[in-house]
């Protein structure tokens, strides 16, 4: 039911698709729900908001219940597509440029994105397209021209929900923290390009799942699609992907402190405290995954406490360190390894502080 309403002072213009403007209230307003047939429970729409939003009478809406005991109403299948469809100029820009262009507007959630190129610029234009098929997921080149490329964005949180694209994150950068100690220790070089290569795997997973909590942030319909109850479920799940991310990063450098020893051997001692300092590590990270999996408040305040151990043993691992006698090169490698698998612990811990506060329920 559409219902006429008094104006009051409380109210802003709001410009309409034909130039014309309405009056809709800046705050929330009380409407009385009236019984009607006998069973029905009936409610009436304000007229300035309906007219704004262009719901006639005889309209279809759409009623779905939310977790904070609210009502989402959306009309019918209506779905703005003007703000979804985005043009990048690129002019005297080089591929990196362009690329973090494109991920800003993949992020923001916008499901169609065209490169017009001013002047030609194949070598740019194929690097484009790599780059793009390597760290995006649900991506495709649907046309392309020698002075544009058209992309397309699919929408792909039905195929691959947000909590396996999490899981598979995970799996991935956990495999990358332990292969990354196995090459530092062994001197495997080969093995640290293969870690540095993956990074862009995880890359891939952090930009598609903060695609999906941007588009659930404005579309709170979008929420319950994507597997989560409610918008602070967004916020909290992107601290969790950056801090996976982060964790991925520090098992780069450890690949790359691999490269710069330039398979010098470490000695034994040395080597085994790294390992102890891994192993401890990669405990405080599979049970914080744990915890975000189960929601265990208990089991991540637990984990938390357990980093004073890792401080500890790094101040160990380093003091090992300097009276090895290597080379001052192998010095800075390997300290910046220890740091990060201290780093690796932190950023682990934040994932448990996070878990705490999800299991705190929310007044609102």
């Amino acid at each position: 039911m559409i219902g006429e309403e008094k104006l009051s002072e409380q109210k802003e213009p709001l410009m309409t698709e034909d130039g014309s403007t309405q009056r809709i209230p800046q705050r929330g307003e009380s409407r009385r729900v009236q019984l009607t047939g006998g069973s029905t429970l009936v409610v009436s729409l304000p007229i300035a908001w309906a007219r704004s939003v262009g719901i006639k009478p005889r309209d279809e809406v759409y009623l779905a219940p939310q977790s904070d005991m609210s009502l989402l109403l959306t009309i019918g299948e209506h779905r703005s597509t003007a703000s979804e469809t985005a043009i990048v100029i690129a002019q005297n820009e080089n591929d990196e440029e362009i690329l973090r262009k494109f991920i800003a507007y993949y992020i923001a959630g916008f499901d169609i994105v065209r490169f017009q190129f001013k002047g030609h610029l194949p070598e740019v234009r194929s690097k484009l397209k790599a780059r793009i098929r390597d760290q995006l997921i649900g991506v495709e080149i649907v046309e392309e021209t020698s002075e544009s490329i058209l992309a397309q964005c699919l929408r792909g949180h039905m195929d691959l929900p947000l909590k396996k694209a999490l899981g598979r994150m995970a799996i991935l950068t956990s495999s990358m923290a332990l292969d990354s100690v196995n090459s530092l220790v062994a001197g495997d070089v080969e093995i640290g390009k293969d870690i540095i290569g993956r990074d862009d795997e995880v890359d891939r997973f952090s930009h598609f799942i903060a695609r999906q909590l941007n588009l659930a942030v404005h579309n709170r319909a979008t929420i319950q699609e994507i597997g989560l109850s409610t918008a602070q479920d967004c916020m909290n799940y992107r601290l969790i992907v950056k801090s996976i991310e982060r964790i991925a990063d520090h098992a780069v450098q450890i690949a790359t402190s691999t490269m710069m020893l330039g398979g010098r051997k470490i000695p034994q001692p040395l080597v085994d405290k790294i390992q102890k300092l891994s192993k401890l590590s990669r405990d405080i990270y599979d049970n914080a995954l744990k915890s975000v999996n189960t929601k265990n408040g208990k089991l991540a305040n637990e984990t938390i406490m357990k980093l004073r151990p890792i401080l500890k043993e790094e101040e160990s691992a380093t003091d090992e360190l300097i009276s090895s006698r290597l080379d001052n090169r192998a010095v800075v490698s390997l300290r910046l390894a220890l740091e990060s698998l201290r780093r690796s612990a932190e950023y682990s811990s934040d994932i448990c502080e996070i878990v705490v506060n999800m299991t705190v329920g929310s007044p609102f």
